[in-house]
Parts: C-alpha cells; structure tokens; sequence
C-alpha cells in the first residue's frame, strides 16, 4: 500500500510541476531552470526555445558563481530537500538572488522524517524572511518571493477542473494562506 501512495503522490507533484512549468499564467513566464541535488525532477522536457536547464549536485554548486553568472535569469528552481538545516537555508536564500520576479522555488523531500532540519529550514524562510508559501503536498513545498494571491487561485480553478482526485485543504500558518494538496 505505501509504495501505491508514494506513486500517487509522485504523481501529484508530476502534475503539479508540469502546471507551474507550462500551464500558469501568473507564475513567471520566461526563464531558465535549475535543479539542484541528486532528486532531478526532468524539468528540463518543460524549456522552451532559447531557455536552459541548469542542473548539478549540491557539493558542486558555487553559490557566489551562481549568484553573479544566473542572477534574476531563473523562473523555476528545484532543490532537493535532503540537506542539513544549515545549507537548505543557504540554498533558499541563494535561491531568491536567482529566480526572476514570479519565480517559483519547488523543494522536494523537505519534511522527511529522518531529516527535520529540513522542515525547519523552509518555515524558517517563511516565517522569518519573505518566502511565501503558494501549496504543498507530502512530497514537495512550493513558494515564491511575492504575492501568492494570484497563482492560488490560478491553482485552485485548475485543480477544481482537473480530473485527478486531488483534495485541497486551505490553512493559514502565522498569517500566510497555503493550500495543500492530498489524494482523495
């Protein structure tokens, strides 16, 4: 049965990344992608003419090479959340320098249970700095430095016309609206 819900799940967030990649119109609209750590998600099938798919391991990423060769020229970036408490935290914040107003950050794996430091790291984001959380399933938090208003109910009309089974709860942590996604 769990391998039965972890394939569902990887569904959801299949559907949901491609929604992001290709289908919003409030996320923003150009731009490269960047996937960081072991935990690729394929982004690269989503760029369009003239984009690129910038991938790497995160004990090969250069946060200040990044920073100055990629600064603004992201519209998606993907983390693997499997990182100590620490260097998450880096990332997101590197991350913000490199995605480009409407910019989606993705992070995969974030609330695994042998990992909390993870979890951590990303409502610390939330509730200390200016990420703000647009939804999350069991598998990844999605969010952005911005108004999340726009693209939630962007989300909500296309799940609610989606034939996929999705439920979504509406919760607000510490002031911040977040859907969350389950399989029903």
């Amino acid at each position: 049965m769990q391998a039965v819900d972890e394939a569902r799940g990887a569904a959801t967030d299949e559907a949901l990344s491609a929604w992001f990649l290709g289908e919003s119109h409030s996320c923003c609209g150009e731009g490269d992608i960047m996937e960081l750590g072991s935990d690729h998600m394929g982004a690269t099938r989503f760029c369009r003419e003239n984009e690129n798919c910038v991938t790497a391991e995160f004990d090969e990423a250069d946060w200040a090479v990044l920073r100055k060769q990629h600064a603004k020229c992201f519209r998606f970036v993907h983390l693997n959340g499997i990182l100590p408490y620490e260097d998450l935290l880096a990332a997101i914040e590197a991350s913000r320098t490199l995605l480009r107003p409407h910019g989606i950050i993705a992070l995969s794996d974030y609330q695994k249970g042998n990992n909390p430091g993870s979890a951590a790291a990303v409502w610390n984001a939330v509730l200390t700095g200016t990420l703000r959380p647009i939804c999350t399933t069991k598998r990844r938090f999605y969010g952005l430095w911005g108004d999340p208003g726009p693209i939630q109910e962007e989300l909500l009309v296309w799940m609610a016309s989606y034939d996929s089974g999705f439920a979504a709860e509406v919760h607000v942590i510490a002031g911040h609206r977040l859907l969350h996604f389950n399989i029903t």
